[in-house]
């Protein structure tokens, strides 16, 4: 039994390992990403003091507001680790500090009962450290050449468990929808999310005020019923990553329309799931391209 489970375990292994182009290539967008795109902190600065309410757990000792000086340190700091991330300086360890940065940027911002969805993204360095996103197109790997001490190899294990982060994560989603009544069939709880976004004049969707009055129940409990499937199955798949990939697929459908519908974004999750992808996107640029393989019809053989 354990043999098998061992094997089972080594296939998934492989079947997740990353080249180390495509990961180098991830790195450098990661970088870019939160270089480009950073969250906003110095808004913290001018909440007033009885709206910190921290959460319970790493961030429950925050008893004041941050002064400005130490978010604009913040923000400087993380400038300057994405950007260490993008040249592939010291990766593993600017890996590591990233992550911990972003969570307490994140665990900051929450302490005003404004909790987002970053968590995942903010693992990314983490776990694509230790599968060798360092190990090509940095300056890690031109010291390392320079040394003779050349290793371009990627581990997999890293990468599965990423995957299985993530299916925790989303299954710890919809356990509080399946408890919540969400199975519930005269209950319909995505219109009422639209509902009350609608009225409360909070930020909607495209499509979320113009779907609302689509007054067919049978449509609305499939979506309840979909949201479950689509957050609390991906788990299931975390060793078998040609279904992952699928039901990632069907995940980022998902979240598309919960941008459509109810304005939330998910576009950070493109390099959360990006992984995931790379063996078949080094397929694909692997395949050789048919005229350089086969002489086409009035084409001279050279012998």
């Amino acid at each position: 039994m354990i043999a098998g489970l061992e094997a089972i375990v080594a296939r998934a292994v492989d079947g997740y390992r990353a080249d180390g182009r495509f990961l180098a290539a991830l790195r450098i967008a990661y970088g870019l990403w939160v270089i480009v795109l950073p969250v906003d902190l110095l808004w913290i600065a001018s909440v007033p003091q009885d709206f910190l309410h921290p959460r319970p757990g790493a961030f429950s000792f925050i008893d004041s507001i941050p002064s400005l000086g130490f978010l604009v340190a913040l923000s400087v700091v993380r400038f300057i680790l994405a950007l260490l991330l993008a040249a592939g300086v010291f990766t593993v360890p600017v890996s590591l500090l990233l992550t911990v940065t972003l969570i307490t940027a994140s665990g900051i911002s929450y302490s005003f009962s404004k909790v987002d969805h970053f968590i995942l993204f903010e693992l990314v360095p983490v776990f694509l450290a230790f599968a060798g996103w360092g190990r090509r197109w940095s300056v890690d790997a031109l010291i390392a050449r320079r040394r003779g001490a050349v290793n371009e190899s990627t581990r997999g294990l890293p990468i599965l468990l990423f995957a299985m982060t993530i299916g925790w994560a989303m299954l710890s989603a919809a356990v509080p929808k399946a408890l919540g009544g969400w199975f519930d069939p005269s209950r319909q709880a995505t219109r009422g999310y639209i509902a009350t976004d609608v009225a409360t004049g909070d930020k909607l969707g495209p499509l979320g005020a113009w779907l609302l009055p689509f007054d067919f129940d049978p449509f609305w409990k499939l979506m309840d019923y979909a949201t479950l499937a689509a957050e609390g199955l991906l788990i299931v798949f975390v060793f078998t990553p040609l279904l992952f990939r699928c039901w990632l697929l069907l995940l980022a459908c998902f979240h598309v329309g919960v941008y459509l519908t109810l304005g939330i974004s998910f576009l950070d999750y493109t390099l959360v799931y990006a992984v995931f992808f790379a063996p078949v996107v080094m397929w694909v640029a692997r395949r050789p391209r048919r005229g350089a393989t086969r002489p086409g019809r009035g084409s001279v053989r050279l012998t």
